[in-house]
């Protein structure tokens, strides 16, 4: 299966039955993954390719934030997962070696917290474990900030920020990382309209200008229209990574739409 990318090159995209010749920054191979008498990811085959961004989209159970959690590290797994050439079960410091940034779905911090101080967090595997952040840190911090419009709000207290403004702080810190991978749990969960299409510019912008990976399991479809990258349904029977595309999406607004397999 073949499909013409924004670059002018064919790409190889994986199904059961064909390969991807390019580099691949994460390979699943017949993955299976889940809980104590319930199996939420079967038999998986994935390769993406770098950089990219890949919508992740599914009913709730279908096995999303399962297979974030195989990613990093936080549930074992059949088959195999590779993050840039390197087995999954195998990576003890995935983060901190600059392979993978994750954005869990997440409330309020319960604690006050300068907004600057917070982003600045994401330079930690910069450093040793008691060493203190630089004024280069702050910097690179506050240059965060301006990237996605929230550098105004530095000095305010995260707690006291909307969860639009929050979200945003949030990819601040996590573009710190420099990860080769990202991955996003429903970052546009309970934001209105205005900060969804917010995030998602930001984090497209990752794959589409900074060259990086990025998964982002969603429910929210109706952004996804004006990106470019790929789809991926863990609802369909046998997920497959297919285009960005309106009728790609109209496809899995008709699989959401449909009771959840069982």
């Amino acid at each position: 299966m073949s499909y013409e990318l924004n670059n002018g090159l064919s790409e190889e995209l994986i199904t059961h039955n064909s390969q991807l010749i390019t580099p691949s920054a994460l390979c699943a191979e017949n993955l299976v993954a889940g809980y104590p008498g319930r199996v939420l990811v079967r038999n998986l085959f994935l390769r993406l390719p770098a950089p990219a961004f890949v919508a992740v989209v599914g009913h709730n159970g279908s096995g999303k934030t399962t297979l974030f959690r195989v990613l990093t590290g936080q549930l074992p797994y059949e088959g195999s997962v590779r993050l840039h050439g390197q087995e999954v079960r195998g990576l003890r410091r995935a983060a901190s070696a600059g392979l993978l940034g994750y954005l869990p779905q997440r409330g309020s911090l319960d604690f006050a917290i300068a907004v600057r101080e917070l982003v600045v967090m994401g330079r930690y595997r910069h450093h040793g474990l008691f060493s203190a952040y630089t004024p280069a840190d702050y910097a690179h911090a506050d240059a965060a900030l301006a990237r996605v419009g929230m550098a105004h709000l530095a000095a305010r207290d995260f707690t006291q920020l909307s969860g639009g403004e929050q979200q945003l702080v949030w990819l601040a810190q996590l573009s710190l990382q420099d990860a080769q991978v990202y991955l996003l749990d429903e970052p546009t969960q309970q934001l209105d309209p205005y900060y969804r299409r917010q995030v998602f510019t930001l984090i497209h912008a990752w794959a589409a200008q900074a060259g990086k990976t990025v998964l982002c399991s969603t429910h929210d479809l109706d952004n996804l229209p004006e990106l470019t990258g790929y789809l991926l349904n863990l609802s369909e029977p046998e997920p497959q990574l297919r285009p960005l595309s309106p009728a790609t999406i109209r496809q899995a607004k008709a699989w959401l739409e449909q009771e959840p397999r069982r």
